[in-house]
């Protein structure tokens, strides 16, 4: 038994070589089976990758601009194209700082791929420049600077912030560089306490703002209170008028600028004994029909002066002529006849609504308003034809025109009247209500 199995050993020592070459052979035969069924092919891979940090140390930064996105091409079976596209993750692009040290490196870009059998053919870019720093972190104390000045007549009084200190973290050559972190609070024309949430800032010694630090709190809370000086006060500004506009029309809005002003005097007690108001000299509004903008000056007591160098308040009032509708009859004309033809019309006058000023609508004459068909192509015959209107004045418009349609006989030279059926169309009036007509029997 062993003498058999020692003679088999033999056999398939000296035959090794080609049994090898036969499982090389076999194996080679079922790659070209599958590469020619699905075979591998060579592109780029159809999105930009987000460029990942991976490794880098607690206590160190990555500082300066360096390249976000990367693009990869590839080659993978066609079987695999598909999933490549359409699936997010499955290609991964980073940079390795695990080793990374302080300063400026250069590092490769790796990619990772979720599936198999896929080959990275190149990465642009392959490598990339990052410049490293350590983190600093400091605490500072926070200085509010007021710019502006409250309105004429108001004092500052306390100026409070939220909290007295933020810490600073960012990159060491950037913490170093601060000379002072600043709240900046604007009060200009302040009347009133302000109260604002400001953002800080990190300032150098030339006062240039440092960018790139983080700061916690990113904002505080500022209160300044405002008060009014002694013998200064604010009053509200009333326009006085007096007089009829013209007939026929209407005051629409009354407006001054400014809307209050601010008064003083040497003696506080005439200043506290005025109302709430100071009255402009009166605006003769007589026989007015179009706007108003005036200039008047205020009624002010004796002792008391405007704060501000102009002494007196525009004034605008808004006239507009008062709106009213009539209803009027018209008769028909008619445009567009051939000559040798005639037409008879059904009916020959027409209900109008017209809309407009009073003065206007009251001075209108039959003149104003005219109401015809247009007759230009119509052959001899029975036809139902809108009706059209025109105004001439200015501002007068119609609401509504009734019946919007009327039967129009056209015969020719020497012809004999015919008529054909009329279809019934009851006209909608456009604004006010009107009687329908009565269908011609």
């Amino acid at each position: 038994m062993k003498d058999a199995l020692r003679l088999m050993a033999r056999i398939l020592w000296r035959n090794i070589g080609t049994f090898g070459m036969a499982l090389a052979l076999a194996l080679a035969v079922w790659i070209s089976a599958v590469v020619a069924d699905d075979p591998n092919v060579e592109r780029d891979y159809p999105r930009s990758l987000t460029l990942e940090v991976r490794g880098l140390n607690s206590g160190l930064l990555l500082v300066g601009e360096m390249p976000t996105q990367v693009n990869v091409r590839l080659r993978a079976p066609q079987s695999l194209w598909e999933r490549l596209a359409i699936e997010t993750g499955l290609v991964r692009a980073y940079v390795e700082l695990s080793q990374a040290e302080v300063g400026e490196q250069l590092v490769t870009v790796a990619i990772d791929v979720g599936i198999a059998p896929v080959q990275v053919l190149q990465v642009l870019p392959a490598e990339i420049l990052v410049t490293i720093e350590r983190q600093a972190r400091e605490e500072w104390p926070i200085a509010v600077e007021v710019t502006g000045e409250p309105a004429l007549g108001y004092l500052r009084e306390f100026l409070s912030a939220e909290t007295p200190t933020v810490t600073l973290s960012g990159p060491e050559s950037l913490v170093v560089e601060v000379a002072r972190v600043v709240a900046v609070l604007d009060i200009g024309g302040a009347r009133a306490d302000i109260t604002e949430v400001v953002t800080l800032q990190a300032l150098d010694n030339d006062g240039q703002v440092i960018t790139g630090l983080t700061f916690s709190p990113a904002q505080i809370t500022v209160v300044q209170t405002i008060r009014q000086a002694g013998g200064y006060r604010d009053v509200a500004v009333k326009v006085e008028t007096q007089g009829q506009l013209a007939n026929g029309y209407r005051v629409t809005n009354i407006s001054v600028s400014p809307p209050t002003v601010t008064v003083f005097s040497s003696d506080p007690q005439l200043v506290a004994q005025m109302p709430g108001f100071v009255s402009t000299s009166s605006l003769d509004l007589t026989g007015a029909d179009d706007d108003i903008e005036t200039r008047l000056a205020l009624l002010l007591p004796e002792g008391v002066t405007l704060v501000s160098q102009e002494q007196s308040v525009i004034v605008q009032v808004g006239v507009a002529a008062i709106e009213t509708s009539i209803r009027i009859a018209v008769d028909v004309s008619i445009l567009g006849l051939p000559p040798n033809f005639s037409a008879e019309l059904s009916p020959g006058s027409v209900d109008l609504i017209l809309s407009g000023p009073v003065p206007v609508l009251d001075a209108l004459t039959a003149d104003d308003v005219r109401v015809f068909v247009d007759l230009t192509g119509l052959a001899a015959g029975t036809h139902l034809v809108e009706l059209k209107g025109e105004i001439l004045p200015a501002g007068v418009t119609i609401d509504s025109l009734t019946p919007g349609n009327i039967e129009v006989i056209i015969r020719g030279a020497g012809s004999v009247p015919t008529r054909t059926p009329t279809p019934t169309r009851t006209p909608t009036p456009i604004a006010l209500p009107s009687s329908t007509p009565t269908p011609r029997p």
